[in-house]
């Protein structure tokens, strides 16, 4: 998946393109829904928390969200933009960071990669001079707290969920990682453990991260070749959401996402 900044900083540009200019609380609100179900990668692999990030990018995707969307609508309207903004930047660019990173620690490194590349161009920031917790609320709605534990439960079988777990395993995941010193940063750099995902926190991990050169790769899966950049990705995904959100404010048809898997932009399989 797209890392934390970059599904942020989509969300930030997707809104100023249909015109929607946010109170601080709205925007909370609106980028929790930014991060969909991705709190949930921090958890225990054996938690619910986690098992229901992965089903949701995996299985019944359009399904899963487009509920998600329509409950969430009578708890906040922004929370579902947000959950749109994901949907379609997931399902755009993330076959690149697999194709180009794999499934191990390198995808990983390759998001907080691209994330530092991001923030560089675009708001001349370093990315550990950041924190995230500011972007979004620290607590979730508990209307919204008990929308995900029923539809985890209804669609996936999972039972127990709590995003609020999930958004508090995040949290302790960036206290891990942000908000140290210039000292802090030098002595975290020399003790990381190489190899692992946040390594590219404090050193470059991929020469490359957005495919400027135009070198091709190949998708993990169907096996085509393409040398699109990130860059162009991003901008397919920012087109097709802007699209969709603008039609969806003005009523115009009905709340439906691509049947699309997040992790492959692969047709999801009949179940």
């Amino acid at each position: 998946m797209p890392g934390f900044w970059t599904h942020i900083m989509y969300g930030k540009d997707v809104l100023e393109e249909i015109g929607l200019d946010l109170e601080a609380d709205k925007r909370e609100e609106f980028n929790l829904g930014c991060l969909f179900t991705d709190p949930g990668q921090y958890c225990s692999r054996e938690d619910p928390e986690f098992s229901l990030w992965r089903f949701s990018h995996t299985l019944r995707c359009d399904d899963f969200a487009e509920e998600v969307c329509r409950r969430a609508e009578e708890i906040s309207r922004f929370y579902s933009l947000g959950v749109i903004c994901h949907y379609f930047l997931d399902a755009t660019v993330n076959h690149y960071i697999v194709a180009r990173g794999g499934n191990g620690y390198k995808y990983r490194q390759l998001e907080t990669m691209i994330d530092k590349v991001i923030l560089k161009n675009r708001v001349e920031a370093v990315i550990l001079d950041l924190d995230p917790t500011a972007e979004f609320s620290k607590s979730l709605p508990e209307a919204l707290e008990d929308l995900y534990r029923a539809i985890a439960e209804e669609y996936y079988g999972v039972k127990g969920c709590s995003i609020q777990k999930a958004i508090n395993s995040m949290n302790e995941y960036f206290a891990g990682i942000y908000g140290r010193s210039k000292l802090g940063i030098i002595l975290k750099r020399f003790s990381i453990k190489e190899g692992s995902p946040e390594e590219a926190f404090f050193k470059d991990t991929h020469t490359d991260p957005l495919n400027l050169e135009m070198k091709p790769w190949f998708h993990s899966i169907a096996g085509w070749e393409s040398k699109k950049t990130f860059e162009e990705l991003y901008s397919d995904a920012f087109d097709k959401a802007v699209h969709f959100m603008q039609s969806y404010l003005d009523g115009v048809g009905e709340l439906s996402l691509p049947g699309v898997s997040l992790m492959t932009n692969l047709p999801l399989m009949e179940y």
